[in-house]
């Protein structure tokens, strides 16, 4: 059966779950990124349809057939959110398609006026990267599936991503499906007019001006990020030795019910492997230390004599006395304690005492701890409750993923690690977890200093599901942005070493506890998307902003121009 023959309603539908569909499978591990360059072409021909229809309801009438789209993206590649909270999964799930809907019928109604079709497309990428960068900034961020995340499992397809980042990865995406959308189009009106010559050739010749264009906007950014990718030389010099472990601890059953002492015990054990006289960096993951240690003690390196906590920090400086320049990155939980409300996450203890909890990354060496940063980009809804005046019902939708839950305190800076031993000094940055999503946050930390870059996670939560790989393949986004290497460690899931150019080596696989070891080498190159930042969504607000003036001056001046005909 013909689409064309079936119900209006039932045809706006399939090529609204065909989009879906499309999206989706255009995701790791799913499918493959080529499907992106058609995935958006169903909603174009939906948008078309409903226009065609003149029906007075332009945007519910969007919202209500894009909506099935973006359900179903958002559900086949975010599903694993379920295993932390099954009506949380669905809230999350639903609200984003909720956004992505609305967005789509926005830039519909947009389309209510005629004007140059171009126009129309721009304001669809302009609006887009401007709700990608909502994604990242405001207190509900969840920019997992922004566009130019999908590209991640692709490295040698996007080198180019030192100069844009993720966004020129948007924009990549919606002009392909654009010129092919109107290829087609006009192949089709070249076909229909053939008999008639006077139509037939200027069709022809937009068809073959849009096939060029669309020739080159698939395959010329593949085709530059291959030059860029044979020209680049990794430095090689002042190479560091490093140890990247995977301690394998159960986050439900174990993580909590053993004391820090027992963890630091664990970890050792698993690190002994590889460690060598020559090793300068020792990586493990979020959460190595879990139990809420007192930030003083932790900075003046004091613990209370006969605790769990200073029995730890003596095996540590056990193992760095063996190892003597042994720098370690690790995550630990952390208290800081006040007499007053001194922070707006400051939670009541007794009395007249509050404190603040923080996810934290430490290096520490010889020397004691060197430096401490406290997670910056929290979770929301497990670390974080998003505009808790608002949205304080959503209380019941919150994920558990063990320890402490409420709003946790965060950094102002982020800030890189020095590392004893190395001369000239190299440093390092420290971004835990969710902060890997975050290119421009993760560019702070090289703009602070940072020579090479690690990621410490715990990617336990989302069991052997595609959460885990997904989270990993992101990170390779990060090296490429930073020409960093990224040494990611996580407590299981991904952990391995990524080259400058998004090349990962010795993957390790979910449920396993074991160390790699591999050397690394710093680079002082500042690139220019780590010293501009997501400029091009800045720039796409800007553009977006002129748009939307640009429409209320034609709907003033449509209403102007019908009431002086009614008049008439």
């Amino acid at each position: 059966m013909k689409i064309s023959k079936l119900h209006p309603g039932l045809q706006l539908l399939l090529y609204s779950l065909l989009a879906g569909l499309l999206l989706a499978f255009s995701w790791y591990p799913y499918g493959h990124a080529l499907l992106i360059f058609i995935a958006w072409i169903p909603l174009l021909v939906l948008s078309d349809k409903l226009i065609k229809i003149k029906e007075r309801f332009y945007f519910w009438n969007a919202f209500i057939y894009s909506f099935p789209a973006f359900w179903v993206w958002n559900g086949i590649t975010t599903w694993w959110i379920w295993y932390s909270t099954s009506v949380g999964s669905i809230a999350a799930i639903a609200l984003n398609a909720l956004l992505m809907s609305f967005l789509f019928s926005f830039w519909h109604q947009f389309r209510k006026i005629k004007k140059t079709a171009w126009i129309d497309y721009i304001a669809l990428i302009s609006f887009w990267c401007c709700f990608e960068y909502l994604h990242l900034n405001w207190q509900l961020a969840w920019p997992w599936l922004n566009l130019g995340n999908v590209f991640a499992p692709q490295p040698g397809w996007i080198q180019w991503y030192e100069y844009t980042g993720t966004f020129g990865g948007t924009i990549w995406i919606f002009g392909a499906n654009i010129l092919l959308y109107e290829l087609g189009k006009n192949l089709i009106s070249y076909f229909k007019s053939r008999k008639e010559v006077t139509e037939s050739q200027p069709a022809k010749r937009c068809a073959i001006l849009l096939g060029i264009a669309t020739a080159t906007m698939v395959i010329l950014p593949p085709f530059f990020s291959k030059v860029i990718q044979k020209k680049y030389q990794i430095p090689k010099e002042q190479g560091i030795e490093a140890v990247i472990v995977q301690q394998n601890t159960d986050p439900w059953h174990e993580q909590y019910r053993m004391n820090n002492r027992e963890h630091v015990q664990r970890l050792i054990q698993v690190a002994s492997s590889q460690l060598t006289p020559n090793t300068q960096l020792l990586i493990c993951s979020e959460s190595a230390i879990p139990n809420n240690l007192p930030l003083a003690y932790l900075v003046d390196n004091n613990f209370p004599k006969n605790g769990y906590d200073y029995y730890a920090f003596q095996l540590l400086d056990s193992l760095i006395s063996q190892y003597p320049k042994l720098n370690l990155i690790a995550g630990l939980s952390t208290a800081e304690f006040y007499d007053h409300a001194a922070t707006p996450t400051a939670r009541h203890l007794e009395d007249h005492y509050y404190y603040d909890l923080f996810n934290t990354s430490v290096c520490y060496n010889r020397g004691g701890t060197a430096g401490t940063y406290h997670k910056s980009r929290l979770v929301p809804g497990v670390e974080k409750m998003p505009y808790p005046k608002l949205f304080g019902f959503l209380e019941y939708f919150v994920i558990d993923l063990g320890g402490s839950t409420g709003s946790l305190g965060v950094d102002s800076v982020q800030r890189a690690f020095p590392l004893a031993g190395t001369d000239p000094l190299i440093q390092i940055g420290a971004p835990i977890c969710y902060e890997s999503v975050y290119g421009e946050l993760f560019g702070k930390f090289v703009l602070n200093g940072a020579q090479i870059m690690s990621v410490i996670t715990n990617d336990a939560w989302w069991s052997t599901s595609p959460g885990h790989r997904q989270h990993f393949e992101l990170s390779k986004l990060r090296a490429i942005e930073s020409r960093k290497y990224v040494l990611r460690s996580a407590n299981t899931g991904i952990s391995a070493f990524i080259d400058p150019l998004g090349k990962s080596s010795q993957e390790t696989t979910y449920g396993t506890r074991t160390a790699i070891r591999e050397t690394v080498y710093p680079n002082n190159e500042i690139t220019f998307y780590v010293k501009h930042g997501d400029y091009l969504a800045r720039f796409a607000l800007a553009v977006s902003a002129v748009l939307v003036l640009f429409q209320i001056i034609l709907t003033i001046r449509n209403r102007v121009s019908r009431k002086k005909r009614l008049v008439r």
